[in-house]
């Protein structure tokens, strides 16, 4: 796939379930200033990811923007953007879904209004992602993971692109990788997960098929993974990163991981071994990616590791 490198990449958590207002900042992770009056308008933390990638093109400065998944709360991304006076997701080209889970998907509408109103905004997806979904619990107890309104979200001047191969944006800038591949022997899938059918019956899909994530090739570091869940599994998601761009070298890896629960703690330790020998820069899990997980991550790799919160912006 074509994939250009750029200057550097400059990436915000807009929604992440976590937020803590006392972090330092480093040379990579900003974290927004703390006013006096935080407390007015508080950054919003909740089960749900949204991230804004801003790419810097080349020495002469210029900027292309997109958005990765848009959080749970239909306002909580679009609030945040205002915290952070973010305006500048107005010339934002395009917006990835990662997939159609309502924690990735819920405020697609609202963010809309904070995006170009001249002209229609790519919505790149899976076909799967219109789907409704529901994860049932081993004590009989079910959540709804409805998809969303294609109807709705046309009405609001998106341009529905619904892909399942690897494609292209901003001048070959960023990569979506479109359905990634499960070549792993740990990384299963979603054991407990449901496709919804027309008939109201059920149906196992623990593939999550819709799945993808956006790669960046940073000039003479190598590439910028951001994921949203990471249902494909974190380790096949980067080798197919590697393949795709034809790129070895992994220099930042950021979003979920799915590592969280009793179902996937298994999971955990051949996710590590195989991702301490990618070697990767920088590791910030997120959303999903579970307090042991995340603890084992920053025990075992601890100078790669940066512990994430909701408003941070990342310079890769």
């Amino acid at each position: 796939m074509a994939l250009k490198e750029v200057e550097k990449v400059e990436i915000t958590c807009l929604v992440d379930n976590n937020v803590d207002v006392l972090l330092p900042s480093t040379e990579v992770a900003r974290r927004p200033p703390i006013a006096k009056n935080w407390y007015d308008k508080p950054l919003i933390a909740e089960h749900g990811f949204c991230a804004a990638l801003t790419l810097h093109k080349d020495a002469a400065g210029v900027e292309r923007r997109l958005l990765l998944d848009s959080g749970l709360d239909p306002v909580a991304a679009s609030h945040n953007m205002d915290v952070l006076g973010m305006d500048m997701m107005s010339s934002c080209e395009c917006l990835i879904s990662s997939h159609g889970h309502i924690d990735h998907a819920g405020g697609l509408l609202s963010l809309r209004n904070k995006l170009d109103q001249k002209q229609k905004i790519p919505l790149v997806l899976h076909e799967d992602a219109f789907r409704n979904r529901l994860v049932k619990f081993p004590d009989g107890r079910t959540i709804d993971l409805p998809a969303p309104d294609r109807t709705l979200l046309a009405k609001a001047r998106y341009e529905v692109v619904e892909r399942h191969c690897p494609s292209s944006w901003v001048d070959d800038g960023a990569l979506v990788t479109g359905e990634i591949p499960r070549v792993t022997g740990f990384e299963k899938g979603f054991p407990n997960h449901y496709l919804e059918l027309d008939d109201g019956k059920l149906e196992a899909d623990p593939l999550i098929k819709d799945d993808q994530a956006v790669v960046v090739n940073v000039k003479d570091k190598g590439l910028v993974v951001v994921t949203g869940c990471g249902h494909a599994g974190i380790i096949n998601t980067l080798q197919y990163a590697k393949e795709l761009a034809g790129e070895d070298r992994i220099y930042a890896v950021l979003g979920g991981m799915h590592l969280s629960g009793r179902l996937f703690e298994p999971v955990i330790s051949p996710t590590l071994e195989a991702l301490e020998k990618l070697k990767p820069r920088f590791i910030v899990p997120c959303h999903c990616s579970g307090f042991k997980a995340i603890s084992e991550i920053a025990r075992r790799m601890p100078d790669a590791f940066i512990q994430n919160s909701v408003g941070t912006t990342y310079v890769f």
